[in-house]
């Protein structure tokens, strides 16, 4: 079985009406046939609770369409890394990259780690790594389906 590294935008795209809805269910419906493992660090079920969170805040959504939402973020099968090891290595890419926060370069680190892509719809990240991190994927560069 082969394996991917996917940021919470990916699936966040996969649930909510956005820009890239359309690129995200194809990605993960690929991915589901070719039977490829998600992978992704621990904070990436913290994203997803905090966008469903924030879609019923900010009334965009009703509560109700929250908790569904969000169950539906969770259920996505996802295997979850989380040691220090990790949270260095996340904290040496944001300061090589330059990155403002180690948030986003912890999806780097496991992606390094594991061997694998990492796709994500930070294009911002994307461009600041891609010349020297080979396994990255935007999303923005999937045709829409």
């Amino acid at each position: 079985m082969s394996l991917v590294v996917v940021d919470a935008g990916i699936l966040i795209a996969a649930v909510y009406p956005e820009t890239f809805t359309s690129q995200a269910k194809t990605l993960l419906k690929h991915l589901r046939k070719s039977q490829t493992a998600l992978h992704a660090p621990t904070l990436l079920r913290y994203e997803l609770i905090a966008v469903a969170r924030k879609a019923v805040f900010q009334a965009r959504i009703t509560a109700e369409e929250g908790r569904i939402a969000r169950d539906q973020l969770l259920s996505y099968p996802v295997t979850l890394y989380m040691d220090d090891a990790l949270l260095k290595r996340g904290y040496e890419l944001a300061e090589e990259f330059n990155r403002p926060t180690a948030y986003d370069a912890q999806y780097l680190a496991l992606a390094e780690r594991l061997g694998c892509e990492f796709w994500t719809t930070d294009e911002r990240m994307f461009n600041a790594v891609n010349a020297k991190f080979a396994n990255i994927r935007w999303l923005g560069t999937q045709p829409k389906q």
